[in-house]
């Protein structure tokens, strides 16, 4: 092995042991980079809220008497009782009266009104001449020297006598039946006969 080398070899030695002497020697780092974690965490918490005394306690006081009650509150599952509105009952039949003209009111489908005041003319003895489901027509036979048809029309007797064709219409409402009296000639009329006829069959149709 050659000088140079050796002499080499010792320098490179030399220069390592002096950067370790030299590393040694440096101040410590303690205290310069100090950890500030906690100081920030503290630093964004909120503080504890206090609870004051008068509502810690679940208590209000009534400021009209000066009592302390404990007030209750509604949860979901709490049952609210109400009181149903009482509505109106329709009596079943009834004379509507606009002005001049009167006419019996049906407060039921046409169906039934038509059943139903079929039976009160036959219970109430008019002579029906015929009946026309497809036009809402009930043909009526009433003498004209008859005061009461109701009763004395069903007699043979007053069956000779002159007599005179009257019609009541079914007129089709939203929610109920319009019977209407007309003459032969189809005209509506509201005289003697027509009110007689519809405080008959009111009488039975309004039970």
């Amino acid at each position: 092995m050659s000088i140079q080398t050796i002499l080499l070899k010792l320098s490179c030695v030399a220069v390592v042991s002096l950067s370790l002497a030299a590393c040694g020697s440096m101040p410590s780092m303690d205290g310069v980079f100090v950890d500030q974690k906690e100081s920030y965490k503290r630093a964004h918490e909120l503080p504890s809220l206090e609870m004051p005394p008068e509502l810690s306690s679940g208590a209000i006081k009534d400021e009209y008497d000066g009592a302390v009650r404990t007030e209750s509150f509604v949860t979901k599952k709490s049952v609210v009782k109400t009181t149903p509105l009482n509505e109106p009952t329709l009596a079943p039949a009834e004379i509507f009266t606009l002005g001049d003209v009167s006419y019996l009111l049906l407060h039921d489908n046409f169906r039934t009104s038509w059943r139903k005041t079929i039976s009160a003319l036959e219970e109430l003895n008019y002579d029906i001449e015929d009946k026309n489901r497809e036009k809402n027509i009930v043909y009526l036979n009433i003498s004209d020297e008859v005061n009461d048809p109701g009763i004395l029309s069903s007699l043979t007797f007053w069956k000779k006598s002159a007599t005179s064709v009257y019609k009541l219409i079914f007129v089709e409402y939203s929610d109920s039946i319009a019977v209407k009296v007309q003459n032969d000639e189809g005209v509506f009329i509201n005289n003697d006969v027509s009110k007689q006829i519809y405080n008959d069959l009111l009488s039975k149709l309004a039970q």
